[in-house]
């Protein structure tokens, strides 16, 4: 019984850590190349200001909506290794609840932040429920991951202004909106945010602290109102529920 304990305890820790270092990102997902130069590229927008013309030129661009789904491709480059681990999958977004990674490839897991809990789920659809007050900095972030896509995908930007310094550029046909977190606890694990798109969100990228990068790209994007079948992940008890399943 207490060896159970002891692993049971482990494993939340575990949890917890993968989730400060990857930020809502399900915990199979892969390594990186050096990327010295496309940690620099973002040296022009972190030297930009945005002005609230431009934040409102912006939103209206967006547009936005209440809830959401979409599939994202996720590559995460570590100096340490030659070539990028990818993997795929889709998001599920509903405002007042939170959102849900549910990644297919190279194998099924989920992650689902709600209500400031953090759920993951594995391959057999196995719940493990955390709350995000048992460690501030996976607490702060499981507040900070929900404010900013929903932000985004609602096309709501002044929430963003609390929370981090905000830098913008911005073209007639793509956008780059750079994030630097105010929170302390938040900044020192991931120091800088970018995020980039066109008439929609494309692509997100985070940069840690260590130098480190994970780039999302966010495909077949749509605004619409989720099952009930897809509401079911945002649920908070243990009984068990596929990490993916066919739509």
């Amino acid at each position: 019984m207490m060896a159970h304990r002891l692993i049971r305890a482990a494993k939340a820790g575990l949890c917890r850590l993968m989730f400060c270092l990857s930020l809502v990102i399900s915990l199979s997902l892969a390594s990186f190349v050096t990327h010295a130069d496309q940690s620099t590229d973002y040296e022009a927008l972190f030297k930009a200001s945005a002005d609230n013309a431009a934040l409102s030129k912006l939103v209206t661009r967006l547009g936005g909506g209440e809830s959401a789904r979409g599939e994202f491709t996720q590559s995460r480059y570590l100096k340490v290794l030659k070539k990028p681990l990818v993997s795929h999958g889709e998001f599920l977004y509903q405002d007042k609840l939170g959102i849900a990674w549910l990644q297919t490839a190279p194998f099924p897991s989920g992650l689902v932040l709600t209500q400031n809990t953090l759920v993951q789920i594995d391959a057999d659809g196995h719940r493990q429920i955390s709350h995000a007050d048992e460690n501030p900095q996976a607490g702060a972030m499981a507040q900070m991951m929900p404010n900013l896509m929903s932000a985004l995908l609602s096309g709501d930007l002044a929430p963003l202004e609390a929370q981090f310094t905000l830098h913008l550029i911005q073209q007639a046909d793509c956008w780059q909106l750079g994030l630097e977190p105010i929170d302390p606890l938040i900044k020192q694990a991931m120091p800088r945010i970018v995020l980039k798109g066109g008439e929609q969100l494309e692509s997100l990228s985070l940069l840690d602290s260590r130098g480190d990068l994970s780039v999302i790209e966010f495909n077949s994007l749509a605004q619409r109102p989720l099952t009930a079948d897809e509401l079911a992940y945002f649920r908070l008890d243990s009984e068990p529920r596929p990490a993916t399943e066919a739509r």
